[in-house]
């Protein structure tokens, strides 16, 4: 067994257990206790859901913006004893029918959730695209034999049981996440901003106008939606069938070494079609037994198979770019949570309109399907997945390198693409220089900027360029945006290109 594989095996594991138990922990949340503190605050789950929205969102601007303030620890403690205190509250509430405990411990009940989430994204990306193809299908399966056995046995009527269970299914999940996503925590505390970095690599992150979040929001949006009409009541045999289409993923990944992403999400999408199209038949149905199982069985699946994709997509984006994948990760997860936060008081005006008016709560639904399907139709036509990950440029190895371990490192390496520094490596020094000093010349680059041009010509990111030349990274920002207006390139690998075309002449 190669350094790689010693590395990586371990890890694999422990993604897996984390990602295992975080979905775990929101299984017992929406099931065992947000019913019950619904029936004294009903708004309370929302409250949660936009708390842990906003903190996803802070988290992706702190992490772009001001990566020094990244501290793992610090973070980790006060997101999970905010959600301890708040489960704390959340119980003391219901038992003694108090909406003010509820209101405090609602808006801090979705941060230790949240925060874990954007860590096994960060874990994720560390591990590689590869194993990570493997670990969140696997995660999920475990949690719905989990489940199932949990249902099988019969769910704890208690709901301190339930608290202490979430509880311990976070705690659980963080100590097993925590390595592996502090190993890129530290590199992005010690690291220049993304904002800055984005500038000499923008090819090495995800735009915020990509269709990929606009999906995964509307996507969202949508299973918000029909699983906020939903029952929140389930069969085991329910929770079998629901879980085959994840099931069928890792049976492929198992087999193939990996799935198209791409396919995942068509086959998600057919499937939350499908439930939408089932929600006519409550409506106008009643509460039939069969109708709501199917209801239920078809969204879940559909919204799993999503999330399985959105997690292999933020694994692979910050694979590429893992000075990024903080803010990749909690940006695509604050993307999620407003979706479902949207998607679900839609669904409850909608069962209201329906105890007076079925027909108009039943157009409504009509309506919502249609847009979905036709967003993912026409808006979603040309739009690929597997492109966007293999559009994103791996940058920015050097900082990743510093604060690894030996094997670390290796592995490291070894999973990441060739960088756009390997430009050196064909050709001889001699002709390179002679190539960066034709292209200088003749696009009338001053001497600091033909420093500059060819350290960005030879892979070198910002931080790089500013500790070599001792500029600040507002004077290397300003040199690399008058390069790029000179040469007419609008990123640091159309530079590269120019550069190699220039040695190979």
């Amino acid at each position: 067994m190669d350094t790689t594989e010693r590395v990586a095996a371990p890890a694999t594991l422990r993604v897996c257990a984390a990602l295992t138990l975080e979905l775990l922990s929101s299984f017992i949340v929406n099931t065992m206790l947000f019913p019950n503190v619904a029936l004294v605050m009903p708004v309370a789950r929302e409250i949660s859901t936009y708390s842990g929205a906003a903190f996803s969102i802070a988290v992706a601007v702190a992490a772009y913006v001001r990566p020094s303030l990244m501290r793992e620890g610090v973070w980790s403690a006060a997101c999970l004893a905010s959600t301890v205190g708040a489960a704390i509250l959340l119980y003391l509430g219901v038992l003694t029918n108090n909406t003010t405990l509820l209101l405090l411990g609602a808006p801090f009940g979705g941060l230790g959730s949240a925060w874990l989430a954007v860590l096994i994204g960060v874990g994720l990306a560390n591990l590689g695209a590869a194993r990570a193809m493997l670990a969140v299908p696997a995660g999920f399966v475990l949690e719905y034999a989990f489940r199932c056995g949990l249902m099988a046995l019969g769910l704890p009527s208690s709901m301190g049981l339930a608290t202490i269970a979430f509880v311990a299914a976070l705690v659980a999940s963080y100590l097993f996440i925590r390595h592996d996503a502090r190993a890129i925590l530290e590199s992005v505390h010690d690291s220049t901003a993304p904002n800055v970095l984005n500038i000499t690599s923008p090819s090495s992150y995800v735009s915020f106008s990509s269709l990929a979040f606009v999906s995964i929001l509307l996507f969202n949006i949508a299973c918000g939606f029909a699983l906020g009409g939903a029952s929140s009541a389930s069969s085991v045999a329910g929770a079998l069938i629901s879980f085959i289409p994840v099931t069928i993923a890792l049976v492929v990944v198992v087999v193939r070494g990996s799935i198209s992403t791409d396919a995942l999400y068509r086959g998600s999408m057919l499937l939350v079609f499908a439930g939408l199209l089932t929600t006519p038949l409550l409506l106008f149905g009643g509460a039939d037994p069969f109708n709501m199982q199917a209801h239920g069985t078809l969204l879940s699946a559909g919204s799993d198979l999503f999330n399985v994709l959105m997690y292999c997509f933020i694994a692979a984006v910050g694979a590429r770019n893992k000075l990024g994948a903080v803010s990749v990760s909690a940006s695509f997860l604050a993307t999620q949570w407003l979706g479902i936060g949207i998607g679900a008081p839609v669904a409850q005006f909608v069962n209201e309109i329906s105890t007076s008016n079925a027909t108009v709560a039943a157009w409504i639904t009509m309506a919502i399907t249609f847009a979905f399907v036709a967003y993912n139709y026409v808006g979603m036509r040309n739009y690929s997945f597997a492109e966007t990950i293999e559009g994103i440029t791996p940058a920015h190895t050097e900082s990743l390198m510093k604060n690894a371990s030996g094997e670390e490192a290796a592995a490291q390496l070894a999973e990441e693409a060739e960088p756009a520094e390997g430009l050196q490596q064909k050709s001889d020094d001699t002709a390179f220089e002679t190539a960066c000093a034709a292209v200088a010349e003749k696009h009338r680059l001053t001497a600091r900027e033909t420093e500059v041009f060819e350290l960005l010509a030879r892979g070198r990111t910002s931080p790089v360029i500013q500790e070599k030349l001792v500029l600040s990274h507002n004077t290397v920002k300003t040199h690399v945006r008058h390069i790029y207006a000179k040469l007419d390139v609008h990123s640091q690998q159309e530079l590269i290109n120019m550069v190699e075309e220039a040695t190979e002449n």
